[in-house]
């Protein structure tokens, strides 16, 4: 059965808790990537517990836009050798004054993404990643969407299942069954409880398409930052250290205390969230005969209107 989506027009007020979204992920995942060894790219003394964390306050005063970026890699597949995908792409942006956050979901399938050089990406964009290198497709992401991207952060399965895992599981709601044999998800209708393993099966499934496996990636991801900036959640840090094995960002991690800042003022954010889907973002979904399989066309202009204009608010 398929899960209903919403329009391609339409945006959602996430409540209060969880409305610093992937930002307040980010910060955390960071926080644990300093932890296991990772050093800022400037270091700068610790202080002390009593002494107050200065800021960059030209940091906390501009919009902060994020690529994340989730790969179908796991241990085994590495192991492998298998090719890389990115079958997750989700643009995060905070504007100035953390009032605003907005999510938007690139599906896997998408094509004929423009280049800075002025070509196009006409295969699949999961592939630019292994082909090209993380710089290419933040650099392709900037060009579908018209708008600055300041850094990426990128997870594989495996992370991901271990963050769930970390917080003892997220909350989840699905609108319909979900029975997918293949990735081995077979869930009911309904507000329940899932651990890591069962979440990553749950963003994996593609029983509803790519927009619907798109969706229910924003969703977990909300249900695991509500879990991350609850006092009550009883994080297991060894379990997530451990866990966090292919964790990779560019973002200023000599700029921790401001981007926990941003964070922390962005839980009463609007949170905006939007897959790019059909009628408006995509104009034509199937096989074209031209050797490249199920494809997904762009709404090139559509797509930058709508993301400039809320990140122009």
């Amino acid at each position: 059965m398929s899960i209903r989506q919403p329009s391609a027009r339409r945006s959602s007020t996430v409540p209060t808790i969880i409305a610093g979204v992937v930002l307040l992920l980010i910060a955390a995942v960071i926080a644990f990537f300093l932890l296991r060894g990772g050093k800022p790219a400037v270091s700068s003394p610790q202080p002390s517990a009593s002494a107050q964390p200065t800021f960059n306050e030209a940091l906390l005063n501009k919009r902060l836009t994020v690529l994340v970026i989730g790969t179908d890699v796991n241990a085994a597949r590495a192991r492998k050798g298998e090719a890389v995908n990115t079958d997750s792409l989700m643009l995060a942006s905070v504007g100035p004054g953390q009032k605003t956050v907005l999510l938007v979901s690139v599906p896997r399938d998408t094509v004929d993404v423009p280049l800075p050089d002025g070509g196009k990406w006409d295969t699949k964009i999961n592939a630019l990643f292994a082909e090209k290198g993380v710089d290419a497709l933040v650099s392709a992401m900037k060009e579908l969407f018209g708008v600055p991207i300041d850094g990426y952060v990128k997870v594989d399965m495996d992370d991901f299942q271990a963050l769930v895992d970390a917080v003892d599981g997220v909350d989840v709601n699905p609108e319909q069954p979900l029975d997918d044999p293949k990735v081995g998800l077979k869930l009911e209708a309904g507000k329940q409880h899932i651990d890591g393993e069962t979440a990553l099966k749950y963003v994996r499934s593609r029983v509803d398409m790519d927009y619907g496996r798109a969706a229910r990636q924003q969703e977990v991801i909300l249900a695991l930052v509500a879990k991350l900036v609850d006092d009550k959640t009883d994080i297991d840090l060894r379990k997530l250290l451990d866990g966090l094995k292919s964790l990779e960002t560019d973002l200023p991690l000599d700029e921790l205390p401001t981007l926990v800042e941003i964070a922390r003022r962005a839980k009463d954010a609007e949170v905006t969230k939007q897959v790019l889907q059909p009628p408006d973002y995509i104009t034509f979904e199937g096989d074209r005969g031209d050797g490249r399989g199920y494809i997904l066309e762009p709404d090139i202009e559509k797509i930058r209107a709508f993301v400039q204009g809320e990140i122009g608010k």
